[in-house]
């Protein structure tokens, strides 16, 4: 498991640093495996100024399997497929993936008449995975049935987490009340069908007010519920529209596993649900997609931690407990599960001034790479099983703490 954490870390790293441009040829694209065949007419690969690799629109885009088109009154590139339309405006740090704005760190570019785009953060948008080769100058474009992404939604000071196992989906909390709605339209372009799992780890309004939304919008399968109630305006809603969702059944065990398809499987830790609070209630759960690891720990605080440290081991993604706080992710606890990689959902200049220095000194003691939300808006893991990329390199630091 390190050592596929630390090959990824080493891709990722390399693709986001500075490159030599080099000449024509020197990077090289390959999409599932097949490189890409650029020429004079088309064009060639290149590192722009913010060491990001852009190559020739219509070509890489073509190969992908796009449909492409150019406004030039608007200075705007469009990519479909799939029932994904990607609009890249010339000179603007961001695309627009179904009309939603995704901000990225560089900009697609003219360059001797021709259209140059941010391959990696287009790829993605069409759910590929994306990883750089520094021995050989590569940008591999993998897409197909192996991939799996976890899907941090930026819902500001709550939490909201999508996994997308192809045609299965799970929500992990909706955020708040006023988070009901971006939620709903962030699931729009993956959920077939129906919402197979939704997850309410806990009765707080940050994790459940905007699941009555979410319940309203979608056709759910299965209600996992951790069975501790509230007598909260929030918690009601939740609790009416989850008993009214025809054809879903509610679920209140802990010791389960989901087989989500793709050799996924949702596996939920049964660490206890007579605690005094409803924060160390919170459903807790892990996800292995082939090799890989991701641990969902709700609110939990150190004391189940500590209560219940035989039930972890060693992962490589942590989601953070309780957005940071300085009473989750101890440092006992941090020693088995070992994460490379860690996602804290917060707002900056939230109230409880998440998150916490002490959290974050305990996670980078402990070695790992920390993302957030209120950093780096909604972050996006994607894995085949073997290696895995975010979306983001905007590593949180000490100075990212709450005030």
């Amino acid at each position: 498991m390190k050592r596929i954490a630390l090959v990824c870390a080493l891709c990722l790293a390399a693709l986001l640093l500075p490159l030599s441009a080099g000449a024509a040829g020197t990077v090289t694209v390959t999409i599932n495996g097949t490189p890409v065949a650029y020429n004079d007419s088309y064009g060639y690969p290149f590192v722009d100024a913010a060491g990001r690799t852009q190559v020739p629109f219509r070509r890489t885009m073509e190969t992908f399997g796009c449909t492409v088109s150019w406004n030039g009154w608007k200075g705007i590139a469009t990519a479909k497929k799939d029932g994904v339309t990607v609009d890249v405006p010339i000179g603007q740090k961001y695309i627009l993936v179904n009309g939603n704005k995704v901000a990225i760190d560089t900009a697609a570019l003219l360059k001797n008449d021709r259209t140059y785009l941010p391959i990696r953060a287009v790829a993605e948008a069409f759910g590929a995975m994306v990883t750089w080769d520094g021995r050989t100058q590569t940008v591999a474009i993998t897409t197909g049935s192996s991939l799996v992404r976890v899907h941090f939604i930026d819902v500001g000071q709550g939490d909201a987490t999508l996994i997308d196992c192809g045609t299965t989906e799970v929500l992990i909390d909706g955020g708040d009340n006023a988070a009901g709605s971006t939620v709903v339209s962030y699931l729009k372009p993956y959920v077939d069908g129906k919402l197979d799992y939704l997850i309410a780890t806990h009765p707080d309004a940050d994790h459940i007010g905007g699941l009555d939304d979410v319940l309203r919008a979608y056709q759910v399968g299965t209600i996992i519920d951790s069975g501790c109630p509230a007598s909260t305006r929030s918690y009601r809603d939740y609790l009416t529209a989850a008993q009214n969702e025809a054809g879903a059944s509610i679920s209140y065990s802990r010791s389960v596993h989901y087989d989500l398809g793709r050799n996924s499987a949702l596996y939920l830790i049964d660490t206890g649900s007579d605690w005094d609070n409803a924060n160390d209630n919170s459903v807790v759960c892990q996800l292995i997609a082939g090799n890989v690891q991701v641990l969902f720990t709700g609110d939990m605080t150190q004391d189940v931690e500590k209560a219940r440290l035989g039930l972890f081991g060693d992962i490589d993604v942590l989601k953070v407990g309780h957005h940071g706080s300085a009473y989750s992710t101890s440092a006992g606890f941090l020693q088995v599960v070992q994460p490379e990689y860690a996602v804290i959902s917060y707002k900056v200049g939230n109230d409880y001034h998440h998150p916490a220095k002490s959290a974050l000194r305990r996670l980078l003691e402990a070695g790992a790479t920390i993302y957030g939300t209120g950093k780096s808006g909604s972050v996006v893991l994607t894995t085949d099983g073997t290696s895995y990329t975010f979306n983001t390199s905007k590593a949180l630091t000490l100075a990212d703490a709450g005030a």
